[in-house]
């Protein structure tokens, strides 16, 4: 990732993602953007969602469209196997994807949010000899920005850390720039941690979703649909979340840049909108073939449920971590917060480029 780091996710954490959720200040990478006018295209003109424009012999810029819709449009673009130069013809890095068949390709990643009617150029790209621009692979997902209905949506049932071992860096955590700021990744919280890494219940449950069939891995689009993971109901149990409301909210500092530059820092929000009822939680990128239950099982809290990978969009191995309300497929995310064992009260919400553990919570 390119710049400094975000408060929301840490530096160093996707080779290969460059990240634009604000197109006025994308660390300098981004050519350029314009508004869309339909008056300077014939009517039968169809924009695509990624246009490749040939600029001059062999040079191709690539730019992605939002023309058509009064909102704004997420969009993630990859685009395999070339060098992509961002402005002033700045080599942008690469970073390496795989599919399920075990192939390997290298690829540029660009994640942005389009405002509605604008242009945003990527980057140009210099084509190999006897290519085309139609022979580029361009891979993309662009759709409305599925903004979140309530952001301080949070469960009154805390809830175990995830990982056992001595600490684990948080490098993305909710409102994150990579993949955490729409409506169904708001509150997710990602944790680097080797492959193999145990997995634990998060609380006593059934588990009612299991996948770890695929082995894919890295950053391209096509992999935000193919992932492994494991999901359980947590049983009903009383917490303390409401008397630590301040002070998890302290600790939260999460921040995610919207459209119009200003940031929505969930630790600036005096209350949590904190209730309860059913509770799901979701442990996504879990190494293949290696969940140790089956849907229908009870689990018990700290219970070792499956291993840990790299397994979909994934820039490095780590856990991505979150809950919801609801199993439906649409479903958005609640706040869970997280009780260290040794003081349950103590409740918090990771921070990205923290270190935290099942006993002692953040970790110094």
């Amino acid at each position: 990732m390119d710049g400094d780091a975000r408060r929301a996710f840490a530096r160093g954490a996707a080779r290969g993602c460059h990240i634009a959720l604000n197109i006025h200040d994308a660390d300098g990478w981004v050519l350029g953007h314009e508004a869309f006018d339909a008056d300077d295209y014939e009517d039968d003109v169809v924009m695509p969602d990624v246009a490749l424009d040939v600029e001059r012999a062999r040079v191709v810029r690539v730019s992605v469209t939002n023309v058509d819709s009064e909102d704004a449009k997420a969009a993630y673009v990859s685009v395999y196997d070339v060098a992509c130069a961002g402005r002033r013809g700045r080599e942008l890095e690469r970073g390496r994807t795989r599919d399920d068949r075990g192939r390997e390709s290298e690829c540029t990643t660009f994640i942005v949010i389009v405002p509605a009617k604008t242009l945003v150029h990527l980057c140009r790209v210099k084509l190999p000899a006897g290519t085309r621009a139609e022979d580029l692979r361009v891979e993309s997902d662009v759709r409305a920005w599925a903004r979140h209905s309530n952001p301080r949506d949070t469960h009154a049932q805390s809830v175990a850390f995830p990982l056992i071992g001595e600490k684990f860096l948080c490098t993305q955590s909710e409102g994150g720039e990579l993949t955490h700021f729409f409506s169904g990744n708001l509150h997710a919280v990602d944790f680097r941690c080797d492959e193999g890494t145990p997995v634990v219940a998060a609380g006593d449950g059934v588990v009612v979703g299991v996948r770890d069939e695929h082995t894919l891995t890295g950053i391209a689009v096509g992999n935000l649909f193919a992932w492994n993971s494991i999901i359980l109901k947590l049983d009903a149990r009383e917490t303390t979340v409401g008397e630590n409301e301040r002070a998890s909210a302290r600790d939260t500092g999460a921040g995610c840049s919207t459209t119009n530059g200003e940031e929505e820092d969930f630790s600036k929000r005096a209350t949590y909108d904190a209730r309860g009822g059913d509770l799901y939680v979701e442990y996504v990128h879990i190494r293949a073939k290696s969940s140790k239950v089956r849907v229908g099982d009870r689990v018990r809290r700290g219970e070792v449920i499956c291993y840990s990978g790299s397994v979909g969009f994934s820039p490095e191995p780590h856990l991505h971590f979150t809950a919801f309300r609801s199993a439906d497929d649409t479903a958005e995310t609640c706040r869970v917060l997280f009780e260290p064992e040794n003081d349950p009260r103590a409740t918090y919400v990771p921070v990205a480029g923290r270190y935290y553990n099942a006993e002692r919570g953040r970790v110094e």
